[in-house]
Protein backbone atom coordinates (compact mmCIF):
# COMPACT_ATOMS: atom_id res chain seq x y z
CA UNK A 1 0.00 0.00 0.00
CA UNK A 2 1.45 3.10 -1.06
CA UNK A 3 1.89 5.27 2.18
CA UNK A 4 0.80 8.54 0.03
CA UNK A 5 -2.68 7.00 0.23
CA UNK A 6 -3.35 7.58 3.52
CA UNK A 7 -2.61 11.03 3.83
CA UNK A 8 -4.34 13.50 6.79
CA UNK A 9 -7.95 13.99 6.19
CA UNK A 10 -7.67 17.56 8.07
CA UNK A 11 -4.83 18.48 6.25
CA UNK A 12 -5.84 16.99 2.50
CA UNK A 13 -8.84 19.31 3.53
CA UNK A 14 -7.26 22.45 4.40
CA UNK A 15 -4.65 21.93 1.35
CA UNK A 16 -8.38 21.98 -1.06
CA UNK A 17 -9.07 25.30 0.41
CA UNK A 18 -6.03 27.36 -0.51
CA UNK A 19 -6.32 26.89 -4.22
CA UNK A 20 -8.85 29.04 -6.31
CA UNK A 21 -10.93 28.03 -9.04
CA UNK A 22 -13.59 29.42 -11.95
CA UNK A 23 -16.37 27.85 -10.35
CA UNK A 24 -19.24 29.46 -8.33
CA UNK A 25 -19.66 28.11 -4.71
CA UNK A 26 -16.77 26.10 -4.54
CA UNK A 27 -16.99 26.28 -1.04
CA UNK A 28 -20.09 24.59 -1.30
CA UNK A 29 -18.44 22.09 -4.09
CA UNK A 30 -15.46 21.06 -1.65
CA UNK A 31 -17.47 20.82 1.57
CA UNK A 32 -19.52 17.98 -0.46
CA UNK A 33 -15.86 16.13 -1.46
CA UNK A 34 -15.00 16.85 2.16
CA UNK A 35 -17.82 14.75 3.57
CA UNK A 36 -16.95 12.43 0.63
CA UNK A 37 -13.67 11.91 1.94
CA UNK A 38 -14.69 11.26 5.27
CA UNK A 39 -16.59 8.92 4.76
CA UNK A 40 -14.11 7.31 3.00
CA UNK A 41 -11.80 7.26 5.83
CA UNK A 42 -13.96 5.85 8.30
CA UNK A 43 -14.87 2.69 5.99
CA UNK A 44 -12.96 0.04 8.72
CA UNK A 45 -10.39 -0.86 6.39
CA UNK A 46 -9.08 1.86 5.46
CA UNK A 47 -9.39 4.05 8.71
CA UNK A 48 -6.93 1.17 10.03
CA UNK A 49 -4.84 1.18 7.37
CA UNK A 50 -5.72 -2.25 5.80
CA UNK A 51 -6.83 -1.71 2.62
CA UNK A 52 -4.95 -3.05 -0.25
CA UNK A 53 -4.40 -0.74 -3.19
CA UNK A 54 -7.40 -1.73 -5.30
CA UNK A 55 -9.48 -1.76 -2.26
CA UNK A 56 -8.40 1.80 -1.43
CA UNK A 57 -9.47 2.67 -5.40
CA UNK A 58 -12.84 0.72 -5.15
CA UNK A 59 -14.35 2.34 -2.29
CA UNK A 60 -12.84 5.87 -3.01
CA UNK A 61 -13.90 5.37 -6.56
CA UNK A 62 -17.79 4.26 -4.72
CA UNK A 63 -18.02 6.76 -2.81
CA UNK A 64 -16.49 10.08 -4.28
CA UNK A 65 -18.22 9.40 -8.12
CA UNK A 66 -21.56 10.13 -6.61
CA UNK A 67 -21.34 13.48 -6.16
CA UNK A 68 -19.09 14.70 -8.83
CA UNK A 69 -21.80 12.98 -11.31
CA UNK A 70 -23.98 14.89 -8.83
CA UNK A 71 -22.62 18.00 -9.70
CA UNK A 72 -22.61 17.82 -13.35
CA UNK A 73 -23.10 20.32 -14.36
CA UNK A 74 -20.52 22.30 -12.59
CA UNK A 75 -20.98 26.00 -12.58
CA UNK A 76 -18.02 27.59 -13.92
CA UNK A 77 -17.30 31.53 -14.10
CA UNK A 78 -15.20 32.25 -16.82
CA UNK A 79 -13.61 35.88 -17.73
CA UNK A 80 -13.88 37.47 -20.97
CA UNK A 81 -9.93 38.02 -22.29
CA UNK A 82 -8.91 35.01 -24.55
CA UNK A 83 -5.43 34.81 -22.79
CA UNK A 84 -7.21 34.91 -19.04
CA UNK A 85 -10.13 32.04 -20.32
CA UNK A 86 -6.78 29.49 -21.16
CA UNK A 87 -5.52 30.24 -18.30
CA UNK A 88 -9.13 29.57 -16.16
CA UNK A 89 -9.56 26.55 -18.46
CA UNK A 90 -6.02 25.23 -16.71
CA UNK A 91 -7.08 25.93 -13.44
CA UNK A 92 -9.98 24.02 -14.00
CA UNK A 93 -8.07 21.48 -15.22
CA UNK A 94 -5.60 21.29 -12.12
CA UNK A 95 -8.63 20.76 -9.89
CA UNK A 96 -9.12 16.70 -10.83
CA UNK A 97 -5.06 16.90 -9.68
CA UNK A 98 -5.44 19.01 -6.70
CA UNK A 99 -8.40 16.83 -5.45
CA UNK A 100 -9.12 13.53 -6.63
CA UNK A 101 -7.16 10.33 -6.67
CA UNK A 102 -8.08 8.09 -9.20
CA UNK A 103 -8.21 7.61 -12.78
CA UNK A 104 -12.00 7.08 -12.34
CA UNK A 105 -12.62 10.58 -10.43
CA UNK A 106 -10.33 12.56 -11.92
CA UNK A 107 -11.83 12.04 -15.25
CA UNK A 108 -15.18 11.69 -14.63
CA UNK A 109 -14.34 15.53 -13.42
CA UNK A 110 -12.97 16.37 -16.02
CA UNK A 111 -15.62 15.04 -18.46
CA UNK A 112 -17.98 17.25 -17.00
CA UNK A 113 -16.10 20.49 -17.03
CA UNK A 114 -15.62 19.50 -21.16
CA UNK A 115 -19.21 19.46 -21.41
CA UNK A 116 -20.18 22.60 -19.02
CA UNK A 117 -17.32 25.10 -20.52
CA UNK A 118 -18.59 24.94 -23.84
CA UNK A 119 -22.36 25.90 -22.27
CA UNK A 120 -21.18 28.84 -19.85
CA UNK A 121 -17.89 29.71 -22.25
CA UNK A 122 -18.37 33.96 -22.96
CA UNK A 123 -19.89 34.35 -26.40
CA UNK A 124 -17.43 36.15 -27.62
CA UNK A 125 -14.87 33.85 -28.18
CA UNK A 126 -13.69 32.71 -31.07
CA UNK A 127 -14.14 28.69 -31.91
CA UNK A 128 -9.74 27.98 -32.42
CA UNK A 129 -9.97 29.62 -28.42
CA UNK A 130 -12.91 26.84 -27.35
CA UNK A 131 -11.48 23.99 -29.73
CA UNK A 132 -7.89 25.17 -27.66
CA UNK A 133 -9.73 24.30 -24.64
CA UNK A 134 -10.74 21.33 -25.75
CA UNK A 135 -7.32 20.28 -26.57
CA UNK A 136 -6.36 20.99 -23.12
CA UNK A 137 -8.62 18.92 -21.48
CA UNK A 138 -8.29 16.20 -24.35
CA UNK A 139 -4.34 16.08 -23.17
CA UNK A 140 -4.91 16.27 -19.54
CA UNK A 141 -7.10 13.37 -19.70
CA UNK A 142 -4.78 11.24 -21.94
CA UNK A 143 -1.95 11.98 -19.72
CA UNK A 144 -3.89 10.66 -16.16
CA UNK A 145 -4.58 7.35 -18.26
CA UNK A 146 -0.90 7.22 -19.30
CA UNK A 147 1.43 8.42 -16.51
CA UNK A 148 4.18 6.69 -17.99
CA UNK A 149 4.03 9.01 -21.05
CA UNK A 150 6.51 11.13 -20.56
CA UNK A 151 6.47 13.87 -23.55
CA UNK A 152 3.79 16.52 -22.46
CA UNK A 153 4.52 18.43 -25.20
CA UNK A 154 3.15 15.92 -28.19
CA UNK A 155 2.92 17.22 -31.63
CA UNK A 156 -0.31 16.42 -32.18
CA UNK A 157 -2.60 16.80 -35.57
CA UNK A 158 -5.36 18.99 -35.44
CA UNK A 159 -8.84 17.84 -36.68
CA UNK A 160 -11.35 20.34 -38.47
CA UNK A 161 -14.09 18.26 -37.66
CA UNK A 162 -16.95 19.84 -35.50
CA UNK A 163 -19.89 18.00 -34.08
CA UNK A 164 -23.00 20.11 -33.87
CA UNK A 165 -24.39 19.16 -30.29
CA UNK A 166 -21.64 21.01 -28.88
CA UNK A 167 -22.19 20.86 -24.64
CA UNK A 168 -23.03 17.65 -24.93
CA UNK A 169 -21.12 14.48 -23.28
CA UNK A 170 -20.91 12.27 -26.42
CA UNK A 171 -20.11 15.27 -28.89
CA UNK A 172 -16.98 15.59 -26.34
CA UNK A 173 -16.43 12.29 -26.49
CA UNK A 174 -16.75 11.40 -30.34
CA UNK A 175 -13.98 14.89 -30.70
CA UNK A 176 -11.71 13.35 -28.55
CA UNK A 177 -11.69 9.62 -29.75
CA UNK A 178 -11.12 11.37 -33.77
CA UNK A 179 -8.09 13.50 -31.37
CA UNK A 180 -6.98 9.89 -30.13
CA UNK A 181 -6.97 7.93 -33.42
CA UNK A 182 -5.80 10.97 -35.59
CA UNK A 183 -2.94 10.55 -32.83
CA UNK A 184 -2.66 7.16 -32.52
CA UNK A 185 1.21 6.68 -33.59
CA UNK A 186 1.73 8.76 -30.32
CA UNK A 187 -0.77 8.12 -28.55
CA UNK A 188 -1.98 5.28 -26.74
CA UNK A 189 -5.02 4.27 -26.71
CA UNK A 190 -7.04 5.25 -23.65
CA UNK A 191 -9.37 2.39 -22.45
CA UNK A 192 -11.48 4.26 -19.70
CA UNK A 193 -12.68 6.49 -21.93
CA UNK A 194 -13.50 4.38 -24.73
CA UNK A 195 -15.53 2.69 -22.77
CA UNK A 196 -17.21 5.43 -20.80
CA UNK A 197 -18.11 6.64 -24.97
CA UNK A 198 -19.64 2.96 -25.39
CA UNK A 199 -21.79 3.82 -22.19
CA UNK A 200 -22.76 7.13 -23.54
CA UNK A 201 -23.60 5.93 -26.96
CA UNK A 202 -25.37 3.44 -25.19
CA UNK A 203 -28.00 5.46 -23.26
CA UNK A 204 -27.78 8.35 -26.13
CA UNK A 205 -27.45 7.23 -29.37
CA UNK A 206 -28.30 3.12 -29.68
CA UNK A 207 -31.95 3.66 -28.51
CA UNK A 208 -33.06 5.35 -31.56
CA UNK A 209 -32.06 2.42 -33.92
CA UNK A 210 -33.70 -0.11 -32.17
CA UNK A 211 -37.02 -1.35 -32.91
CA UNK A 212 -38.87 -0.17 -29.36
CA UNK A 213 -36.98 1.30 -27.32
CA UNK A 214 -39.27 0.84 -23.94
CA UNK A 215 -39.02 -3.05 -24.84
CA UNK A 216 -35.66 -4.66 -25.62
CA UNK A 217 -37.52 -8.13 -26.49
CA UNK A 218 -37.98 -6.24 -29.94
CA UNK A 219 -34.59 -6.79 -31.35
CA UNK A 220 -34.41 -6.81 -35.20
CA UNK A 221 -30.27 -7.66 -34.12
CA UNK A 222 -28.75 -6.87 -37.89
CA UNK A 223 -30.89 -3.48 -38.48
CA UNK A 224 -30.16 -2.02 -35.40
CA UNK A 225 -26.52 -3.14 -35.56
CA UNK A 226 -26.06 -1.62 -39.04
CA UNK A 227 -27.75 1.53 -38.46
CA UNK A 228 -25.70 2.67 -35.51
CA UNK A 229 -22.40 1.13 -37.27
CA UNK A 230 -23.40 3.43 -40.17
CA UNK A 231 -23.81 6.51 -37.73
CA UNK A 232 -20.28 5.96 -35.90
CA UNK A 233 -18.71 5.36 -39.23
CA UNK A 234 -19.84 8.64 -39.91
CA UNK A 235 -18.32 10.24 -37.15
CA UNK A 236 -15.00 8.25 -37.33
CA UNK A 237 -14.61 9.15 -41.07
CA UNK A 238 -11.50 10.64 -41.97
CA UNK A 239 -9.69 12.70 -44.92
CA UNK A 240 -6.37 11.39 -44.55
CA UNK A 241 -5.08 8.98 -41.94
CA UNK A 242 -2.10 7.08 -41.40
CA UNK A 243 -4.00 4.36 -40.39
CA UNK A 244 -5.96 2.18 -42.98
CA UNK A 245 -9.63 2.08 -43.63
CA UNK A 246 -9.47 -1.71 -42.40
CA UNK A 247 -7.72 -0.68 -38.70
CA UNK A 248 -11.02 1.64 -38.28
CA UNK A 249 -13.23 -0.81 -39.58
CA UNK A 250 -12.10 -3.41 -36.57
CA UNK A 251 -12.16 -0.58 -34.29
CA UNK A 252 -15.80 0.35 -35.37
CA UNK A 253 -17.31 -2.85 -35.58
CA UNK A 254 -15.76 -3.94 -31.88
CA UNK A 255 -17.39 -0.37 -30.03
CA UNK A 256 -20.82 -1.61 -32.05
CA UNK A 257 -20.25 -5.20 -30.69
CA UNK A 258 -19.89 -3.68 -27.01
CA UNK A 259 -22.62 -1.47 -27.17
CA UNK A 260 -25.41 -4.17 -27.98
CA UNK A 261 -23.63 -6.79 -25.67
CA UNK A 262 -24.14 -4.04 -23.10
CA UNK A 263 -27.44 -2.59 -24.33
CA UNK A 264 -29.48 -5.86 -24.45
CA UNK A 265 -28.16 -7.04 -20.85
CA UNK A 266 -25.23 -9.43 -21.60
CA UNK A 267 -22.55 -6.96 -20.22
CA UNK A 268 -22.90 -4.59 -17.28
CA UNK A 269 -20.93 -0.95 -16.81
CA UNK A 270 -19.03 -0.67 -14.08
CA UNK A 271 -18.40 2.47 -13.12
CA UNK A 272 -15.80 1.47 -10.53
CA UNK A 273 -14.14 0.01 -12.48
CA UNK A 274 -14.58 1.80 -15.82
CA UNK A 275 -15.14 -1.14 -17.84
CA UNK A 276 -17.60 -3.99 -18.92
CA UNK A 277 -17.95 -7.48 -17.12
CA UNK A 278 -20.27 -10.54 -18.29
CA UNK A 279 -23.32 -10.90 -16.36
CA UNK A 280 -23.44 -13.97 -14.31
CA UNK A 281 -25.85 -13.16 -11.37
CA UNK A 282 -27.62 -9.51 -12.16
CA UNK A 283 -29.48 -9.78 -8.97
CA UNK A 284 -26.59 -10.89 -6.68
CA UNK A 285 -24.12 -8.53 -8.55
CA UNK A 286 -22.22 -11.31 -9.80
CA UNK A 287 -19.68 -10.79 -12.64
CA UNK A 288 -17.84 -13.42 -15.53
CA UNK A 289 -14.71 -11.41 -17.22
CA UNK A 290 -14.27 -8.43 -19.15
CA UNK A 291 -15.54 -8.12 -22.92
CA UNK A 292 -12.30 -8.94 -24.98
CA UNK A 293 -10.57 -5.59 -26.70
CA UNK A 294 -8.93 -8.13 -29.55
CA UNK A 295 -11.49 -7.86 -33.01
CA UNK A 296 -11.24 -11.24 -33.45
CA UNK A 297 -11.95 -12.59 -29.60
CA UNK A 298 -14.82 -9.89 -29.52
CA UNK A 299 -16.42 -11.07 -32.46
CA UNK A 300 -16.32 -14.41 -31.59
CA UNK A 301 -18.17 -13.19 -28.11
CA UNK A 302 -20.66 -11.30 -29.72
CA UNK A 303 -21.43 -14.39 -31.77
CA UNK A 304 -22.59 -15.90 -28.45
CA UNK A 305 -25.36 -13.93 -27.19
CA UNK A 306 -26.32 -11.99 -30.93
CA UNK A 307 -26.87 -13.71 -34.06
CA UNK A 308 -27.15 -10.94 -36.74
CA UNK A 309 -28.15 -13.20 -39.27
CA UNK A 310 -31.81 -13.01 -38.58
Amino acid sequence: MSETTYTDYSSTVETWSKAKYPINNLANLLDTFSKALKEIYSSPEIENKQANQETYNSTYNKVMLNPIFDSHPLEFVWREKESEFISDISSAISLAHNIFETVETKNAYLISLAVAFKKSAPKDLSRDVLDSASELIYEAIFHIENLEQQNSNLENIKDNYSYLADGQALAFQIQYHRWMILNKSVLPETSYMRNRFINIVIRKNFPKHTPNPENKTETRYAESRLKLKNEITQHMKFDKLELSSEVIEKWINSFVNNVMLVYYGFYKWDKLRGDFYRVIDLENSKFGEKIPDQFEENNEEFSKFIDINH
